[in-house]
């Protein structure tokens, strides 16, 4: 009868912790990776030869050509304080190339000329790292100071 009563106190705390933690861990399993996030990257393509030195690089891979750029800005056009940029980089920053391109501007970075800096608006994908160009402005983009004459 003891007997009886110990392994039914041990199946009563078993049973209860697996109702405590369970639930918490069917819910981290089933967590998606993320929808895109709206990102905006100011890049400038490097003149041959040109020495980045603490400048910070980012690659694009779009098909199996690899582009390199310096990035002067980066940011995360979302309100949703949860994720910035450095969250972004952290993923991306040991993989090479830091993002896969794809979508209709996939062409754009074989188009860009030595010096020229432009601004990118994308979709980043967390999943896979696809960065989807949604549009490509010259300049620092909305940011840049108007021009007077």
């Amino acid at each position: 009868m003891y007997a009886s009563r110990i392994s039914s106190c041990a199946v009563l705390a078993m049973l209860t912790v697996v109702i405590v933690f369970a639930p918490s861990r069917l819910r981290a399993q089933m967590m998606p990776m993320g929808l895109p996030i709206n990102t905006t990257l100011v890049i400038t393509k490097p003149a041959p030869g040109q020495v980045f030195g603490e400048r910070q690089v980012v690659t694009m891979g779009v098909g199996a050509k690899q582009y390199r750029f310096v990035l002067n800005d980066a940011y995360v056009d979302s309100p949703n304080p949860r994720i910035q940029w450095p969250d972004i980089w952290q993923q991306v920053r040991q993989s090479r190339p830091n993002f896969v391109v794809q979508g209709k501007g996939e062409d754009t970075f074989e188009k860009i000329k030595p010096g020229e800096q432009v601004t990118i608006k994308a979709m980043y994908a967390p999943l896979n790292r696809t960065l989807e160009v949604m549009t490509v402005q010259p300049g620092k983009g909305a940011f840049e100071p108007q021009k007077k004459y």
